[in-house]
């Protein structure tokens, strides 16, 4: 039963049923954000360590310029007139620096027209814009005047689109005044919104304009430095947005369908040494060495100047940062685009090709190792599969940033264990079960658990000595010819029970029944040094017995009840014995078939040993009378006595 049992299970139905129902609780988990949450834990471990490690280091050519509350305090009124904007382009015009303000001047001030021609003089100037979306027009935001609407519309980018996705749409935008937007090389949006647990993990790229596409801050700030027309770049939405340098060389930066990157942080805010006072810079126009230093300083690099002031809200949480600026945010895109051609310099995703490619992988390691039968193989099989594709995730964020997928597959192999190690059980319980159920009938009840407590399952045949008892009712063959079968039945059960009872008792095995006959032997599968003796003790005890079943059942089945009881001592052949289709636990040998032999020359309500028995237990028994049996085999008779 137990053999068929796991052949059934094995079957390609009960793997496809546990696959499906495996694969169907991992994608109501995914369903449920529980396997983006576990895999949101593991990225951010990865980003904290990648930080912290300083294992990925920042562009060089990138620079912050802070304007932080010591530059507030020290500029002053420079500051509200714009004056300070216009001294500090001054310097970056002269070093060749591409700049890149992360403000809003929506108002204009005093010195706006020095700012504006500092501006048209260091030509790569980008000025920062905020997108309005679709959906928040009818907030408080005041329409965009014919001036803005076309000195946006010069800003806009009409690129290749070929997948267009969900990127998001604007409806409006908060820019600068006209003569500053109009003269800046790119404007670029400002927006970024939190993970919904508060953390910043991704920015968007772009936002679409009527027709058109408005980028980031950063991503204009690439572009602008790099050179590379708008109409070149290459937009597939869940793929990629690509910066063609030349026809051979393509950056592609790994985006969702939203045109959403991951952040490609470096460098934690408070370990960040490339970022420079926005008073220091000014302050190098009154001194020609400090104003050639800082000429020299920021040549050809590009300059993101922002506010990071305690009056301002410009902060939020990174993974590994409590309060990080989010002018870092557009530094590190701008850095990763850079660095466009290095291995780490995006974080990707793992694409749908290799997940399939994943889970069909883990399934058929899955497979292999609910078939095997041995429990450390099939244990073996699925800590191998989870402890490969735990390295192969970890190899791919270490040599490729690919940010780990791994909650989704090792839920699911996980699942699958856990159903094939609960089958295991179930069918070991159920083995078990029938195991102990068989040897009740062989065995008394605390030997049967011992067998199974010890795991001495298998009985290998040995050749043993032991002491074999044989018992059979005398005339029960005519007496049960004119009886029926319920009476039949009900007397044999009765007997039966009671004869096995004090074999049990005694530390006898019952080998079987034979109608009314009983084999039992003594002295296996456990060493029992006494064997002899308890063999005949318990024939004793069952012929007590008897005569008690004997006034029981004569009035009521018309029985003459006596029992003749033969026992033997020798070497045989003891262990699970047949072929494939039927095996039993039994005992044979010229031992076995002398002991039958003193059961059927036993007199009736006698029990008959051989000499070797009576040998054996000496004079503990008494012995009143010798017989000698003639037995089939045997030259001269052999030598028996009757029990008292």
């Amino acid at each position: 039963m137990s053999g068929q049992l796991r052949f059934a299970i094995k079957k390609p139905l009960y793997f496809a049923a546990v696959f499906s129902a495996s694969l169907a609780v991992t994608v109501l988990l995914f369903a449920g954000g529980i396997i983006h949450y576990w895999d949101t834990i593991l990225y951010d471990q990865c980003i904290n360590h990648r930080v912290l490690s300083g294992g990925s280091p920042r562009n060089p050519l990138v620079v912050t310029v802070d304007l932080n509350d010591e530059s507030i305090e020290q500029l002053g009124e420079t500051l509200d007139t714009r004056r300070a904007f216009a001294d500090i382009l001054e310097v970056f015009a002269e070093s060749g620096a591409a700049s890149v303000f992360d403000f809003l001047f929506q108002h204009e001030k005093q010195h706006d027209p020095s700012f504006v021609e500092n501006v048209q003089w260091a030509g790569d100037v980008v000025i920062a814009a905020l997108a309005v979306e679709k959906q928040m027009v009818n907030q408080p935001y005041r329409p965009l005047t014919e001036t803005e609407r076309s000195s946006l519309a010069a800003h806009v980018w009409n690129i290749k689109v070929l997948e267009k996705g969900k990127v998001p749409q604007a409806g409006s935008f908060l820019l600068s005044f006209p003569a500053l937007a109009e003269t800046a090389a790119q404007i670029g949006h400002i927006n970024m919104e939190p993970d919904s647990d508060g953390i910043y993990r991704r920015t968007p790229l772009l936002y679409e304009w009527e027709g058109g596409y408005i980028p980031s801050l950063a991503l204009a700030a690439a572009v602008v430095r790099l050179g590379i027309p708008a109409s070149a770049i290459e937009l597939k939405a869940g793929s990629y947005l690509a910066l063609p340098l030349s026809p051979e060389d393509v950056i592609r930066i790994p985006i969702d369908e939203q045109g959403y990157m991951r952040i490609p942080y470096t460098a934690a805010w408070k370990n960040d040494t490339g970022r420079i006072p926005f008073h220091r810079v000014t302050a190098a126009l009154d001194d020609d060495a400090d104003f050639a230093e800082m000429v020299n300083y920021f040549r050809g690099r590009i300059c993101l100047v922002a506010e990071i002031s305690t009056s301002q809200k410009d902060f939020g949480p990174a993974s590994f940062e409590r309060l990080y600026p989010l002018s870092g945010i557009h530094v590190e895109v701008l850095s990763g685009i850079l660095d466009g051609f290095a291995k780490k310099a995006f974080i990707g995703s793992s694409s749908l090709l290799f997940k399939i490619l994943t889970l069909l992988l883990l399934a058929c390691i899955a497979c292999v190792g609910m078939s095997a039968k041995r429990d450390t193989l099939y244990h073996g099989a699925f800590l191998c599969a989870f402890a490969g594709y735990s390295c192969i995730t970890l190899l791919r964020w270490q040599q490729s940033a690919i940010a780990p997928w791994c909650a989704f597959p090792v839920t699911f192999l996980f699942l699958l264990w856990l159903s094939e190690f609960l089958v295991r059980l179930f069918v070991r319980y159920h083995e078990q079960a029938l195991f102990r159920s068989a040897l009740s009938r062989y065995f008394p009840h605390a030997l049967a658990e011992r067998i199974t407590r010890e795991g001495k399952t298998e009985l290998v045949p040995a050749y043993k000595e032991l002491t074999i008892l044989f018992s059979d009712i005398s005339g029960f063959t005519k007496w049960s010819s004119d009886k029926s079968p319920e009476q039949v039945h009900g007397f044999l059960s009765d007997y039966l029970e009671s004869m096995a009872d004090i074999l049990f008792a005694h530390g006898g095995t019952v080998d079987k029944f034979m109608g009314d006959g009983i084999l039992s032997f003594f002295g296996d599968p456990f060493e029992m040094p006494n064997h002899c003796e308890q063999c005949v003790q318990a024939a004793i005890a069952m012929q007590e017995k008897a005569r008690q079943l004997a006034e029981k059942w004569k009035p009521i089945a018309g029985i003459d009840l006596k029992v003749r009881i033969g026992i033997n001592i020798g070497k045989v052949i003891v262990g699970n014995l047949g072929n494939k289709t039927r095996i039993e636990y039994t005992v044979i040998g010229a031992a076995v078939n002398l002991a039958q032999r003193m059961e059927s020359s036993a007199p009736e309500g006698g029990i008959l040993v051989t000499a070797a028995v009576r040998e054996r237990v000496g004079d503990k028994f008494a012995f009143p009378e010798r017989k000698d049996v003639a037995v089939k085999g045997y030259a001269q008779p052999v030598e028996a006595y009757l029990v008292h």
